[in-house]
């Protein structure tokens, strides 16, 4: 997998009484991770507000990790060495509240200031009902590519559960210092645990590799591996990791008029921008089936996509269908069709990039890219409401 452009959710937390030496062993390593990735273009996702320290300190360290990545990424931009956005998103993206902002500490305000002065924060704002622990988790994880986990408790196995169900790699990291909240079954060094016996559970790495023994070399020992050598070991295993992958739905019958253009298109425009983008495409009726019914392979395949693409020219019914199921289950969608496409509703209201042969190919990819840049990271159609 390629680094770049892959959205990283580092979570966890630690115990209020932790040890404090392994304590800032964990937040050097969540450091020296957090710029080796932003100096690779990977981008964050990372919730800000409060900082809780150790029990009885008001000089810390943190008992969460947020702003020690929040700070990597802050200090990568101002020395040129990572970029505020790319065409898969800004620096970082974030879930907020009204409340989020009067909760960020003070000595951490320059971070968050400047940060969104650079334009390297997407801020996605949450309705006064929807602040659940469970449903931030959960958006959180349609926001992220990958997610690696560093001790905690129910919360940083819930997103795991999250971020699998979607398809998407789960680093678990071994080190224990607790959860703040006290609670769990093991947070992730209990999941480190499962991933050396059932890694394809948690990732998947192309042919060659093993994922067991990638996994296996990311081992902190309690703490006495040197930082560099565990950072090094995890860059390995994410460049190991298969591709994220788009999903193509789009018309194939080639007995149709429209199949030709389309054809060209998504082997010209289309493929260029999403393999320069880092993603593996995919398009049921090519390569190897895993299921019996080609209906199971269509949806298992479009649920666990990283981004599905649907371009609907000749207004195939069964295009529309894996369209509403995608925006149902709130991924990452671009739509696309020829710019004759006469839709039988308003289907440009999702803005549709339109497509023309006779365009020039390289003026066609820039409208592309820019398209892609702003539709890329949309907020869900409908957000949950919360029972009180």
């Amino acid at each position: 997998m390629n680094i770049r452009g892959r959205r990283i959710q580092i979570a966890g937390s630690a115990d209020i009484e932790a040890d404090e030496s392994k304590l800032a062993y964990v937040h050097s390593l969540v450091s020296e991770l957090s710029l080796a990735l932003a100096r690779e273009g990977a981008s964050f996702v990372i919730p800000f507000g409060r900082e809780p320290l150790l029990k009885d300190r008001a000089d810390g360290p943190s008992i969460i990790f947020d702003w020690t990545v929040a700070e990597a990424a802050h200090r990568m931009l101002k020395q040129g060495l990572a970029q505020s956005s790319s065409p898969n998103g800004r620096l970082v993206a974030t879930l907020a509240t009204t409340k989020t902002d009067s909760q960020i500490p003070l000595a951490r305000r320059h971070i968050f200031d400047e940060l969104r002065t650079s334009d390297a924060v997407n801020i996605e704002f949450l309705d006064p009902g929807w602040n659940a622990g469970a449903i931030r988790r959960r958006r959180s994880a349609q926001l992220g590519d990958v997610l690696i986990g560093v001790s905690g408790g129910e919360g940083v196995e819930h997103l795991a559960v999250e971020y699998s169900s979607q398809g998407k790699p789960v680093i678990p990291l071994d080190i224990q210092v607790g959860s703040s909240e006290r609670d769990g079954a093991g947070g992730a060094s209990r999941l480190f645990e499962r991933a050396l016996a059932q890694p394809d559970v948690f990732f998947r790495v192309s042919s060659g590799n093993s994922p067991s023994d990638l996994l296996d070399r990311t081992r902190t020992q309690d703490g006495r591996t040197d930082v560099g050598v565990v950072v090094a070991a995890i860059l390995k295993l994410l460049q190991a990791l298969i591709p994220p992958r788009a999903f193509y739905v789009r018309l194939l019958n080639a007995k149709l008029p429209e199949y030709a253009s389309v054809e060209r298109f998504f082997r010209g425009t289309m493929g260029q921008l999403v393999g320069s983008l880092g993603y593996e495409p995919l398009q049921m009726g090519l390569g190897q089936n895993e299921f019996a019914w080609m209906n199971q392979a269509i949806f298992d395949s479009l649920h666990h996509s990283a981004v599905v693409v649907v371009d609907l020219t000749g207004l195939r019914q069964n295009c529309f269908m894996e369209l509403g199921y995608a925006l149902g289950n709130k991924q990452r969608v671009i739509v696309t069709a020829r710019d004759d496409t006469k839709f039988p509703f308003d289907a440009f209201a999702l803005e549709a990039f339109q497509w023309n042969e006779s365009e020039d190919p390289t003026k066609s990819l820039d409208r592309f890219r820019t398209h892609w840049e702003r539709n890329i990271n949309m907020p869900t159609l409908v957000r949950p409401k919360e029972a009180k």
